[in-house]
């Protein structure tokens, strides 16, 4: 089974970003370590517990302090910028480290206001599938006349391009994703079973081959929880459900809650049945229920790779769930 790992950078009770941004090289260097295929960073904005507001930056800290392993944005959500310069940053890091770098693209919208900041100065929206186009001519160098800015290539010029990947929450976006012939990205997280379904039906269905990728190729990701004791478990569970709660339901937390910090607080009788709700959103158990996990899911959804995303308190039971995964490999 291929593991992947997505990190959301997270900044824990006690901590600030600094300390949230050098242990993220620490887990990428363990996962790499480990032979985890690749190690991706998300993109957040104003949600304040996490460090991931800027992907691209991050991974060229991780490229320069690891030496194998593929390291990628999970994912840039395209609409917010301009395909050109999204090109020439990853030009940059793929001149840098070539063969290394993975773009996962997305497009899901964040807060209005945030929107509308990343979007300052534009009259209109740009039709996202004219987005991927650009990009793959910037990619390819194409100064053809089908171009919508003709002539104009993004620098600098290189030997290689970075793998694309698109996002997918929809079946319009694998419809996309296999149009384009790219590797698609499903968070199992939060999804009905038969949306998951319908998508990857549609993408294996619709897939026509490129020049990179010549059969469909699917990533599913989801959380994880694991430790070596039931009693870590189950307190690194109640400390991932609050931060859950709270991002989606509450007022943004400034810091990933401790255990402790959990105790202490307790839930409430709704919070309790909000959790219950949730509970599909994570795999949590021993390595080896854990592991069993997702074997089946990935026997399940026939993926080629699984993402895992290592999302719970403290860099040591990070470090730790990094280990026994890459452990089981």
């Amino acid at each position: 089974m291929n593991l992947s790992i997505l990190d959301y950078v997270p900044i824990f009770e006690n901590r600030n970003a600094t300390d949230a941004l050098n242990h993220t090289v620490q887990l990428a260097q363990l996962a790499e370590k480990f032979h985890f295929k690749r190690y991706w960073v998300a993109e957040h904005h104003q949600v304040y517990s996490v460090a991931s507001s800027a992907p691209e930056m991050i991974m060229m800290s991780l490229l320069e302090n690891t030496a194998s392993i593929n390291i990628g944005s999970g994912g840039i959500m395209l609409p917010h910028y301009s395909a050109y310069k999204v090109a020439e940053q990853f030009k940059i890091l793929e001149a840098r480290h070539p063969n290394r770098v993975d773009l996962g693209i997305g497009r899901s919208p964040s807060f209005n206001n945030v929107n509308k900041a990343l979007n300052e100065g534009k009259n209109k929206q740009i039709d996202y599938e004219t987005q991927l186009a650009d990009l793959s001519t910037y990619f390819n160098d194409d100064k053809s006349s089908n171009n919508r800015f003709q002539q104009l290539l993004a620098t600098p010029i290189i030997d290689s391009q970075p793998n694309l990947f698109l996002l997918s929450t929809s079946e319009a976006s694998a419809k996309i994703a296999a149009k384009k012939g790219l590797p698609l990205v499903i968070a199992l997280m939060g999804q009905s079973q038969s949306k998951i379904d319908a998508m990857i039906e549609t993408y294996r269905r619709t897939f026509s081959a490129n020049n990179t990728t010549q059969q469909p190729y699917i990533i599913v990701a989801t959380f994880v929880i694991t430790a070596d004791d039931e009693t870590t478990i189950n307190a690194l569970t109640k400390a991932f459900h609050l931060w859950l709660l709270r991002i989606n339901y509450l007022e943004q937390p400034h810091f990933y809650p401790s255990p402790k910090f959990v105790e202490e607080r307790g839930f409430s009788s709704r919070e309790l049945e909000k959790i219950a709700k949730n509970e599909n959103r994570v795999i949590s158990g021993t390595i080896s229920e854990v592991y069993r996990q997702l074997m089946h899911i990935q026997r399940f959804y026939n993926a080629d790779e699984i993402m895992v995303l290592p999302h719970v308190y403290g860099e040591e039971h990070r470090e730790r769930l990094i280990t026994l995964l890459g452990e089981m490999q």
